[in-house]
């Protein structure tokens, strides 16, 4: 390979006289062919991997992992409860070391009403053992404090209630047929962008749900679980059901739980995420066969351009074979050309998306205010995939020097 990349490194890929400009201009055509394939299909990777890590983050970091329930719903009456302190013993009587944290949780419907709007809702009370962190990163004013008499409310529901911090509107509740209310401060307001959850949950301490509704003791509505890493989930599910039966077969319980995961309860959404791959592979193969085309034609010109030296080389002694890895080499310099301008561009514009968010989004149908972009090793990937196409796809259409004969291409002048 010495020769032929030695002939190769000395040659330009197009012959620069007065007779080429055509072919400059159709080679440079190609060029920007591959090089804006590059900068789609990596922006497309960037963006959608932007999407899915971000719409997988808000629904596990607003959402539960593992909730466990009695299977009823929250807007029948009367409303069932579960014993919280069986999923403690049953909890801690296993090692269970993906789980970080779990809770009682006691939802109940109420209404906010004001003079001139109303708002049905799910009143969520908690305890002191709720993970906060990552609700507490969406506060938009106040803070996240649930006392005996404290709510939190979404930007939303303020907005439309037209409420702020200190606001003490009364909260209607129903409970055993009848209507039961409580003046109940506004400690904060919070704005995580995910519609579905703003505009059905306000926090509150999880007594005042209990009061309401007349339960006492350790009871609530549901236990949610939150775990370390949410790629166990399946794993984790499968041991707290084995130890839920271990525990109703030794304890004599007659305890009913159902449960529930964040993939089966938002199945519709990470079903969505799932069909953002297939439209990555679509948008991949579409640009792969641009940037194809686009080489062959930038290599059929190299060639055509060179015939006389290939002529000259066959005349030497120069095998096909040989002249065929030259110019493999040389529009490998056309395909490191459109590879590195593509990349500059496209990494450009997820760095310029990524620190200044120029490109912005409805987050009420999207979730979020701005196209996200994730730089991750799918990239790298990507260029090493389009190199070795690139390569692949030189070597049918670099037969065409076996047809080229040396008496026909010699000039003398």
């Amino acid at each position: 390979m010495k020769f032929e990349f030695s002939i190769a490194k000395r040659l330009q890929l197009i012959s620069k006289d007065s007779k080429s400009k055509s072919a400059t201009f159709t080679l440079n055509i190609a060029t920007f062919g591959i090089a804006l394939a590059i900068v789609i299909m990596v922006a497309s990777i960037a963006i959608v991997s932007g999407f899915k890590t971000t719409i997988v983050h808000k629904l596990t970091d607003l959402q539960p992992h593992i909730k466990i329930t009695n299977g009823q719903n929250i807007s029948e009456s009367p409303i069932k409860t579960i014993d919280y302190s069986e999923i403690l013993q049953i909890l801690k009587g296993n090692n269970f070391n993906n789980i970080t944290s779990a809770s009682p949780i006691f939802e109940t419907p109420c209404i906010f009403k004001t003079n001139n709007e109303f708002a049905g809702l799910i009143f969520k009370g908690i305890d002191k053992d709720y993970d906060r962190e990552n609700i507490s990163k969406c506060i938009f004013q106040g803070y996240f404090k649930t006392g005996k008499d404290s709510i939190v409310i979404s930007k939303g529901i303020a907005t439309k209630l037209n409420l702020s911090v200190g606001d003490r509107p009364i909260v209607y509740f129903t409970a055993d047929g009848k209507i039961k209310q409580r003046r109940l401060t506004i400690a904060g307001i919070f704005s995580s962008e995910f519609e579905e959850f703003d505009r059905n949950f306000i926090f509150g301490n999880i007594n005042i749900a209990r009061s309401v509704n007349r339960i006492e003791g350790n009871l609530a509505t549901s236990a949610e679980i939150r775990l370390k890493d949410i790629d166990g989930l399946e794993n984790t599910k499968q041991k707290i059901i084995d130890s839920i039966y271990n525990y109703l077969y030794t304890s004599g319980s007659n305890s009913v739980f159902q449960m529930v995961t964040i993939t089966e309860e938002f199945s519709s959404y990470f079903a969505w995420l799932d069909l953002l791959d297939t439209n990555i592979v679509v948008i991949l193969a579409l640009m792969t066969l641009v940037a194809c085309f686009s080489l062959i034609a930038g290599l059929l010109i190299v060639v055509l351009n060179r015939t006389n030296m290939i002529g000259i080389l066959k005349s030497m002694g120069a095998s096909n074979s040989s002249i065929q890895k030259i110019f493999i080499i040389l529009a490998g310099k056309l395909i490191g050309k459109a590879m590195i301008i593509g990349n500059a561009i496209g990494f450009a514009i997820i760095i310029l998306q990524k620190h200044f968010h120029v490109i912005k989004l409805d987050p009420e149908t999207y979730y979020m205010s701005f196209v996200p972009v994730d730089i991750n090793a799918w990239l790298i990937a990507l260029n090493i995939g389009v190199a070795i196409i690139s390569i692949i796809t030189l070597i049918g259409p670099s037969f065409i020097v076996t047809s080229i004969s040396p008496t026909k291409t010699i000039k003398f002048e």
